[in-house]
């Protein structure tokens, strides 16, 4: 058998048992474009031209050179000639050599086609030049008109009896790409016009990930959004597959609006394998997500569903469905339609003061690299984002999501070193007024005011701006974990850790924060071991040496205690608890006394 060429979405060559040989991948490039064009052979110099593209031609043509060496070294090792070369051209060797874009004709069928085209064609390629970016972009847009040609013109003859299902993929594929195509929307909805019910909204464009192929000018898409498959942890075969259909229903139903772009399902439900999903968002430029879980409540099922906006990480909405036994099927479109109204008006929302994403992609970007860095609890990291956060401020002084993280930045440091610096506390109160003045819709600039003022000591303003930035976004996750956090330490720990279960039901993979938060309301309220659970829960346990200390030693094990002392010490080998405690920031003294006493209990 030929070996297999691969070119939509990973560009790869496959041997007959389908593994990957590896070879060059300029030299692949060439392969798909000779095989693309119907190419026997080409010119060294049309080589350099198309796959180097650099304006030192002595430099192309060292470039090819070593691109053949490396081809003909591999080659000799694979004992198979796939290229051979002369001084003057290229030209394909004897190896038979099949390709899947041969199979994308006039001709081929809907089901091959929908089949084929579910990726982009050469979609990873590394740095290509100017002149191969323009050959593939033309090569996706005749793919792309070659697929509704045959969607618009012809019945889908399979034979399987999913002729609806093979017509909305390929119907969900090409919306991606043109999202006011109407004739094609028309096919997936059955409506002959489209309400303009919403406006037409831009997209807050996430910088492109590095060394991919860039088709599409930021901000130029309406925003896109992405339905996850549902998450479930049992084995409900019924109540699995009506929510499945219920997501593709919502997906098709969301298409019949100008104001969002929808990932098509296939490529959703690869989007769910990955490891690092916020690259993939980055990479696909995806601006919201929807995520589903499909929860047993003993007698009933129900389907927890959020939106989440990419930007910031934030929860702009949540929603409980319930789903009896007995009315799956018939409740299916009413949900269908109940989640994507409520989507497509979340969205819009959103969108209409989210113009601080937009107006600068630099500014954007460094905000972006910012926020990654404040996912630990790490001395080093946080000053990364602060690094990036001001990189992002230089570019666009007024930008007030970069001023809210710096806020967060000062704040952080404060806690993490535990020095009980106060320039750093009014550094952090400083910025988050800024924010507050420069944008005062912003919920995260009310959280990180809500945070200073708290641990100032001033419970009850740090109390009413977190209640005003949760009144901005209720369902935003982190804002309502900050909530509870100033709950614990006004001494009404009980209603905190309800808010703080809250959050974490809300953002069920949570940052370490939310268990330290909610570790230290269980401690207050008694439950020592809870307390243990929740800091067991985090990722990085060491700031939370101290609670856990205190929580052995409520518990009467001071052998245990003793560990996270010593760990304590470890890190800060001039940490004092009588000056720990002084700052320390609980409303009242009950609280300060009952956290002192298991300090005591533990060893310091």
């Amino acid at each position: 058998m030929p070996a297999r060429l691969q070119t939509f979405g990973h560009l790869r060559l496959l041997d007959e048992g389908g593994n990957d040989i590896v070879f060059p991948e300029k030299a692949l490039l060439i392969l798909c474009y000779m095989r693309t064009r119907g190419l026997t052979h080409m010119s060294r110099a049309e080589a350099v031209g198309l796959f180097w593209d650099e304006a030192n031609m002595a430099a192309s043509y060292a470039s090819l050179r070593q691109t053949v060496s490396r081809v003909q070294k591999r080659q000799r090792e694979l004992g198979r000639i796939y290229l051979t070369f002369t001084d003057a051209s290229i030209t394909l060797g004897p190896e038979p050599v099949e390709s899947d874009v041969d199979r994308v004709h006039d001709g081929a069928s809907l089901v091959e086609l929908s089949g084929l085209l579910t990726d982009d064609f050469l979609k990873y390629v590394r740095q290509p030049g100017r002149a191969l970016t323009s050959w593939i972009t033309l090569q996706r847009a005749a793919h792309m008109a070659l697929l509704r040609r045959t969607l618009l013109n012809g019945a889908v003859r399979d034979g399987t009896g999913n002729q609806r299902q093979v017509r909305s993929a390929a119907a969900l594929r090409l919306l991606e790409n043109s999202p006011d195509d109407d004739e094609v929307r028309a096919t997936l909805t059955g409506r002959q016009s489209v309400p303009a019910s919403l406006m037409t909204l831009r997209s807050p464009a996430p910088a492109p990930a590095p060394n991919t192929v860039e088709i599409t000018a930021p901000g130029s898409m309406p925003p896109r959004v992405v339905l996850l498959p549902p998450v479930t942890s049992f084995t409900s075969r019924n109540a699995t597959r009506f929510c499945e259909a219920l997501i593709e229903d919502v997906t098709i139903g969301l298409c019949a609006l100008r104001s969002i772009s929808i990932i098509a399902p296939h490529t959703a439900a690869q989007i769910s394998l990955q490891a690092d999903r916020a690259a993939t968002y980055e990479r696909h430029k995806i601006s919201y997500i929807l995520e589903t879980r499909l929860r047993d409540e003993g007698d009933s099922h129900t389907l927890f569903s959020q939106l989440i906006f990419f930007g910031s990480d934030e929860v702009i909405w949540a929603e409980r469905f319930p789903l009896s036994a007995e009315g799956l099927a018939r409740s299916r479109q009413m949900m269908a339609l109940q989640i994507a109204g409520a989507l497509a008006t979340q969205i819009e929302r959103n969108e209409l003061v989210r113009t601080d994403y937009e107006r600068d992609a630099g500014a954007y970007r460094s905000f972006l690299i910012g926020e990654s860095f404040l996912k630990k609890l790490d001395l080093r990291d946080i000053r990364r984002a602060r690094k990036s956060f001001r990189e992002s401020l230089q570019v666009r002084p007024d930008f007030a999501p970069a001023m809210g993280g710096l806020s967060r930045s000062y704040f952080l440091e404060w806690l993490v070193t535990a020095r009980g610096d106060a320039d750093l506390l009014k550094k952090a109160e400083r910025q988050a007024e800024e924010t507050v003045r420069t944008d005062d819709h912003l919920p995260s600039g009310y959280r990180e005011l809500g945070v200073a003022k708290l641990y100032a000591r001033q419970f009850d303003e740090s109390a009413e701006h977190l209640e005003r930035a949760e009144t901005l976004s209720p369902n935003h996750a982190n804002v309502v974990a900050s909530y509870a956090d100033t709950l614990v330490q006004g001494s009404r720990p009980d209603l905190g850790l309800k808010k703080i279960q809250r959050a974490i039901d809300l953002n069920p993979l949570p940052p370490d924060d939310y268990y330290w938060i909610a570790a230290g309301a269980s401690y207050s309220i008694g439950l020592y071991e809870q307390a243990l659970d929740y800091i067991a829960r985090m990722k990085d346990r060491s700031p939370t040496d101290r609670l856990a200390a205190a929580s052995w030693g409520m518990l009467g094990d001071t052998s245990k205690a003793r560990q996270f002392i010593r760990r304590t010490y470890n890190v800060h080998p001039n940490f004092d608890l009588d000056s720990w405690m002084a700052i320390v920031p609980f409303k009242e003294e009950w609280q300060r006394q009952h956290y002192y006493e298991g300090l005591k209990k533990a060893g310091f």
